[in-house]
Parts: structure tokens; sequence; C-alpha cells
């Protein structure tokens, strides 16, 4: 008796526990009793035959097709749900991170149909597990409905709508070119993964030019923007990336090279435009700074002003010469009120060059993922040394080739 009563209070915490298991267990066990209910009275139903009897079970042999398809003119990516048969679609919800609000989606298609298209817009290239749920009844008018729970993936680049290299109006003017020794299929093969649309007709190269082993060509869902990616046999392979977009080209490369499993890659790239919006964006850095040491020696000076005034005031003050003091006083407020409209100055600027600042480092991040490994993290450093160093000219080519060949 006496053990009881000492442990009371640690034997109270594991009957609360006790109990919380308990209750959560029998509403696991009234879960399953209703729904065995369910199947039992379907079953029941089923074997009395009967057009009211058997209303709404579907076949048995009943399958729900899933599959994806771009769509250029709505600039979507569209979910298609096919029952096998007649049966409806009488309502679909879809988790997912990334695609939607609230990373869910909930669709009663009016009237119920057995073919249900879901329109679809990721903001970001990220592959994602869909895991969809449909409802399905042999009519609209189904009393029980049988609930298709399934899993489909959203490949990373499913935004890029495939289309034939001679519709294919603008070529990109950047690209990114590196060396691979694989398999031409085994670059299809990832194509196949990360792209949606990609038919095994296409793998062959219905260019002019005989090196090709491989051309590929997309256009952005988002932008409109052209995507062209294709191999010649130079060296063991050689991949080139065509896009104007630096950022789409480093997922691309980073995607394929975790695809094939590799772990160190070397490689060139060019792109004009981002070249000159980066251009753009250090010779602001150049200017904030320049209005930065220019403002802080203005503030210095000003300080050094008022401290001069709190002196001379001291001292009229001592003298009881009052006309001098409010003279002092009045100049020291002008100066103060000067002061704090130069911090405000001096606080936008410097809120200024922090924003550059940023842009500057989401390019060298860029930069870095056109290649793997170790010259990944080559890339990284040069680039900073380069900026320490002023060097625009360096910089752009520590980007373009990867290598500071000012050391070398």
């Amino acid at each position: 008796a006496d053990v009881g009563a000492g442990g009371g209070g640690g034997g109270g915490g594991n009957d609360a526990k006790d109990h919380e298991a308990y209750r959560e267990l029998m509403a696991k066990k009234q879960e399953l009793t209703q729904e065995l209910n369910s199947y039992q009275e379907q079953v029941k139903q089923f074997k009395q035959g009967g057009k009211d009897s058997v209303q709404g079970i579907i076949p048995t042999d009943t399958k729900l097709n899933i599959s994806l398809k771009s769509n250029k003119a709505q600039g979507t990516v569209e979910l298609h749900l096919m029952t096998s048969n007649y049966s409806v679609i009488r309502a679909v919800v879809i988790f997912a991170e990334h695609l939607f609000d609230g990373e869910a989606c909930m669709l009663h298609p009016m009237p119920p149909s057995n073919n249900v298209i879901v329109q679809i817009s990721p903001a970001k290239d990220v592959q994602t597990n869909m895991n969809i749920k449909a409802m399905a009844g042999l009519s609209s008018n189904s009393v029980q409905y049988h609930v298709f729970e399934m899993n489909h993936t959203m490949p990373k680049f499913a935004m890029y709508h495939v289309v034939d290299s001679y519709s294919q109006k603008k070529i990109p003017e950047g690209y990114c070119q590196f060396y691979l020794s694989k398999r031409p299929n085994w670059i299809w093969n990832w194509l196949q993964k990360s792209f949606i649309n990609i038919d095994n007709e296409m793998q062959q190269p219905r260019g002019s030019d005989r090196g090709l082993v491989l051309d590929v060509n997309f256009i952005s869902l988002r932008t409109g923007e052209p995507l062209c990616i294709s191999m010649t046999g130079e060296q063991g392979g050689c991949i080139t990336i065509r896009t104007d977009d630096i950022e789409v080209a480093g997922e691309l490369i980073q995607d394929l090279c975790v695809f094939l499993q590799v772990t160190e890659l070397e490689s060139t790239a060019n792109f004009p435009d981002e070249m000159e919006k980066f251009k753009q964006v250090l010779m602001k850095v150049d200017e904030y700074n320049a209005v930065r040491l220019k403002l802080t020696a203005e503030m210095a000076d000003s300080a050094n002003l008022v401290k001069a005034l709190i002196v001379k005031a001291e001292d009229y003050r001592m003298l009881s010469d009052m006309a001098n003091l409010k003279k002092v006083f009045s100049g020291l407020q002008q100066t103060n009120g000067d002061l704090i409209a130069e911090y405000n100055k001096r606080a936008n600027n410097h809120q200024s060059l922090l924003t550059q600042l940023k842009e500057v480092n989401m390019m060298i991040q860029k930069a870095a993922k056109l290649r793997v490994g170790n010259a990944k993290t080559r890339v990284v450093a040069a680039c900073r040394q380069a900026i320490k160093k002023n060097s625009i000219h360096e910089l752009f080519q520590i980007i373009k080739t990867g290598q500071d060949t000012s050391t070398s």
C-alpha cells in the first residue's frame, strides 16, 4: 500500500496515457467496423441482384487511369483522371506540396464524368508527389462510392512543353556546355523522368546536323521562352543546354547529375542577357558604396560640429550670454536635424546596397550550380575573391569558364 501511495503521481500519468491510447484504438476499431459493414452491405446487395439493389456499386474491375499533359494555350499542366469504364468521378482531392495554396485541391465535376481534368500551374520547378483520392460511382445519383487512393509524381520540369525542332522560332543566345561519357539513352531516360509528354519517337534527331545524337526542344509554359537540349558524340558525349535563364540551366544540370550519379562536372557557359543584368547590379553596388563613404564623411563632419556647438553653448551659459546661447542652440537644433536626415539617407542607401549584394550572391550561386563537386566549390571561392579585388572582367571569366584564368 505504501508503494502504491508513493508512486501515485507517476501512476496517474501512465493511466492518462493508457486511457488516451485506449480511446484512439476504440475510435480506429469503430472506423474499421463501419468500413467492414459498408463492404458487407455492398456484397449483400451485389449477390441479391437487381438494378435498385446495386445502385452505386461500380464493377470490380474498374481502374483509375492517371496521366499528365501540358496545355500550351492555358500555360498549365493538366492532370487527367479517367475510369476504365462508364463509372463517373464525383469528387477529387489532391494533396501535394508546392502545387496548391494550402497544399491541397478539391474538385467537384459538374456534372460527374468518367474523365476529369485538373489544371495545375506549379510556381517552381520542384518534383512533387501527389496523393490523389477520387470518389467514383455508377452514376451521378449513386448512394455509395468507391474511393480510389493513388500516388502520382509531378516531374520537376513539367512546366516545359515539348515542341518539334522545326517549330522552334527562337533559339536562345545563352548556353551551357559540358562533357559526359554517357550513352544518349541514359540522357533520354532522364528526360522522360523529369519532363512530360516525351515520346520515344522523338529520340532520333530530325535536324540537318548529322553529328547530333539527341536534340529536344521545349517552350516554358510560364514565360514562353525556349529551352533546347542537344547532345553530340564529341569526346564521348558533349551536351549543350540552350536557355537565356542561367537558373534554369543550373537546375537542369543538378537534376541530370543526381539522376546519373555524377559527382564531378566542369562546364563552360555564356549567358549574355544575364551577364548584362549582372553588370548593372555590380555598377549599382559601386555606386551605393561611393554614396555610403560620402555620407559617412558628411555625418562625421556634422557630429564634430555638434560637439563644438555644445561646448560653445556651455561657455555662453556660464557667461549668462542668453542672446548668443539662443543662437548656438538654434544652430545646434538645425545641425541635429541635418544629422538625422543624413542618417536616414545612409540607412536607405545601406538597405539598397544589401539588396544588390544579395543579387550578387544569388548570381554566384547560380554560376556555381552549372558545375558539380570541387568545380562548384571552386567557382564560389574564385568569384568572391574577384569581387574583393573589384575585377569585373575576372568575375565574368570565372562564371563563363569556371576557371580563374588570371592566376594560371
